[in-house]
């Protein structure tokens, strides 16, 4: 028991001596005064002559330079100009996308007009809506209400899981459309 004693008491003072080791060696390294060297700087100059052999070819350029760096820059304004206003207006017809979410050939989805997501869109003449299902179930995308039945206009037959339907509205109006499997799924595109 006495050996485990004097083995506790040997330790104990091994560890001290390494703490108050580190700290005097932190101390002194927290207290040193940092060095900084500061550059050498020469007053002289030295000059290089060399003989750039394109020179006669910039002096031509630069005498020519302000008649069409004049007709540049006006065609540049320009061309920013008009492409700061076309900004707003889109370019070309445009395609957006329509979620069938999960869970939607359960009711319930209509209570929070959520079967399709966006349920209800608004585009422009010559857009086309997609839409993907990314439920597990097939569905319908087809113009009509489930009161009236199908209008004709367009009609996906079954989307299956993971698959799109796309149509390219031609004409503006208001189009409603619904799930021919699932009728209580409803949504609208309106074209300008």
């Amino acid at each position: 028991m006495a050996g485990i004693d004097t083995v506790a008491i040997v330790f104990t003072i091994a560890i001290i001596v390494v703490g108050v080791g580190t700290a005097l060696y932190l101390d002194g390294v927290q207290s040193a005064d940092p060095v900084v060297s500061s550059p050498i700087v020469s007053n002289t100059v030295e000059e290089k002559t060399q003989t750039d052999p394109f020179a006669d070819i910039a002096d031509k350029v630069k005498n020519e330079a302000p008649i069409k760096s004049a007709e540049k820059t006006v065609e540049l304004e320009e061309e920013i100009i008009m492409n700061e206003s076309m900004k707003d207006t889109p370019v070309g017809p445009t395609t957006y996308n329509v979620d069938i979410p999960a869970g939607t050939s359960v009711p319930g989805c209509e209570e929070s007009n959520a079967c399709y997501s966006p349920a209800d869109i608004t585009i422009n003449v010559g857009d086309t809506v997609e839409w993907i299902n990314t439920d597990t179930a097939a569905h319908t995308v087809t113009g009509g209400n489930p009161a009236d039945g199908p209008s004709g206009v367009f009609d996906s037959s079954l989307v299956m899981a993971d698959a799109s339907y796309a149509f390219e509205f031609n004409d503006p109006g208001s189009y409603n459309y619904f799930c021919m499997v699932h009728p209580w799924m409803v949504g609208s595109v309106t074209v300008n």
